[in-house]
């Protein structure tokens, strides 16, 4: 456990010569498992936990040992998850013969393409990304590596997505942009920026931004069902739960969680 401490960026309070083999749930975790508690209102439920050890916020009493404390155990859980769970195995590179790219697109040899996805003029898709049938993306966008899109989202035109990120089935980005409206000189290069490691649930639409492009910031996770206005920043380590509305403007400090059904105004700044 010391050393998976030191990986996901913990204090151990207890025994750091435990062996840790997986992760599970607070009531399913079993002897050799990591767990966690993010709210004193689960507290409770630590008694009867037969995880070998739990992660929880550095204010939280408890007598279980070992603990891994953590400023955000929904984050460091994350982060566990990362190492314990298989990761997804990709495509073989290439282009299905049934996608269309355009002539001015560059797709990296390493990336995949799958049936029917369409890739517009001047897009570059980088290496080992993975983009499933389906998936749209419009002109002038830019796929960072390893980066994983799920099937039937569309990438509207101008928009940049960091290196690792995930994009689940039905997703939007960019969307309210006119492909058919000439692009003003004060325009921002891209509409949508999608910083690293960010993973973004299914059927969410991110609005297009106009004078200031809209920001999700590197390492933030959003939830299905999840609207955001034009122009909008949302900063580092985020999470956001289903439903979430986030105004045209608005400004999401670094690490902010924001629950479900949570509305925020147009050009409200919270964190």
């Amino acid at each position: 456990m010391d050393e998976l401490a030191k990986r996901i960026s913990c204090e151990v309070q207890g025994d750091p010569s435990v062996i840790i083999e997986g992760v599970n749930t607070l009531d399913a975790a079993k002897p050799g498992e990591l767990s966690f508690v993010h709210n004193e209102k689960y507290v409770s439920q630590i008694k009867d936990c037969k995880a070998s050890a739990i992660v929880v916020p550095y204010d939280l009493e408890t007598d279980f040992r070992p603990l891994l404390r953590s400023r955000d155990p929904y984050v460091t859980f994350g982060e566990a998850m990362r190492i314990f769970l298989p990761r997804r195995q990709r495509p073989m590179p290439g282009i299905h013969p049934s996608a269309v790219v355009a002539e001015s697109a560059q797709v990296d040899p390493e990336a995949s393409v799958g049936p029917y996805c369409f890739i517009g003029e001047g897009s570059v898709i980088q290496g080992a990304a993975t983009l499933m049938a389906g998936t749209q993306v419009g002109d002038g966008c830019w796929i960072g590596p390893s980066v994983w899109i799920f099937p039937q989202v569309v990438v509207g035109a101008r928009t940049r997505v960091g290196e690792e990120t995930v994009i689940h089935p039905g997703t939007v980005l960019g969307s309210g942009l006119d492909p058919d409206k000439e692009i003003s000189e004060d325009a921002p290069k891209y509409c949508v920026e999608v910083g690293r490691d960010v993973e973004i649930g299914a059927n969410v639409t991110v609005e297009a931004g106009s004078k200031n492009p809209t920001r999700i910031g590197p390492g933030t996770k959003i939830d299905n069902l999840v609207r955001i206005g034009s122009g909008a920043r949302i900063g580092d380590d985020c999470i956001i739960v289903a439903q979430v509305s986030i105004g045209a403007g608005a400004v999401i400090g670094n690490n902010v969680t924001l629950a479900g059904q949570v509305g925020i105004e147009p050009n409200r700044q919270i964190g």
